[in-house]
């Protein structure tokens, strides 16, 4: 079994690693040990809520391992507004602004959240430029893959929107995604989405498996995209 010394510099890897884009703003080894030091670590079982909406939030979260969806209700309708990965930060945002929580957090599968004191965030950035540089990136990448998810939605058809979310997600290993949480990321219905997958499948430009999605032919995807 790893000691507490070994599992310090495991996760001290991990965040210089996972933490944002990491060749945009380098932290020192300095920075990222006063950074975990401060991490707390809570499992969540699959389905297990981690906030509500509208929750003032008094820690900022980073993603170690599993899924989460932010997701909140629309005309009686849960919409996922954005589906985490390991790596991603959730709750600063708001945090930053002095607001509620946008979103509710939900863990799609068991994952492991590692969590920090907002009060503590602040020092530490404010102590720190250089983590303060690196956080910004973060934000702004996150800023960025809403946009994303913005252009997702005004892609136009069903088969457009699937294709554009696909191959951006995809990536050469595909992605791990139900057909359900596609649905609400996309606001749409299951069947609907299950129908796109199918058609995209029989041309053979994706290959689908039990929440699973692999994308075979990119260029035919971001011709489905551009309406050709």
């Amino acid at each position: 079994m790893a000691n507490t010394s070994d599992r310090t510099a495991d996760l001290v890897e991990w965040l210089a690693s996972s933490l944002g884009k990491g060749n945009l703003a380098p932290l020192s080894c300095d920075d990222l040990e006063e950074l975990s030091s401060h991490l707390t670590e809570v499992s969540y079982a699959g389905g297990t809520q981690i906030y509500e909406r509208d929750q003032l939030p008094d820690r900022v979260h980073i993603l170690r391992s599993g899924t989460v969806e932010l997701a909140r209700q629309f005309g009686g309708r849960r919409v996922v507004v954005q589906l985490l990965r390991p790596g991603a930060v959730f709750g600063d945002i708001p945090l930053f602004l002095r607001t509620g929580e946008p979103t509710e957090a939900r863990a799609v599968e068991d994952s492991l959240v590692l969590g920090i004191d907002s009060l503590k965030l602040f020092a530490l950035l404010g102590e720190r430029p250089k983590l303060a540089r690196r956080w910004l990136v973060s934000v702004a990448g996150r800023m960025s893959e809403m946009q994303d998810r913005v252009s997702d939605l005004l892609a136009g058809s069903l088969d457009r929107q699937v294709s554009s979310w696909l191959l951006r997600e995809a990536g050469s290993d595909g992605v791990s995604v139900s057909q359900q949480t596609l649905a609400r990321l996309l606001g749409a219905r299951r069947t609907s989405v299950n129908q796109s997958l199918r058609r995209l499948e029989e041309k053979k430009y994706i290959e689908t498996g039990y929440r699973y999605v692999s994308v075979l032919d990119p260029e035919a995807l971001a011709a489905v995209i551009a309406g050709q």
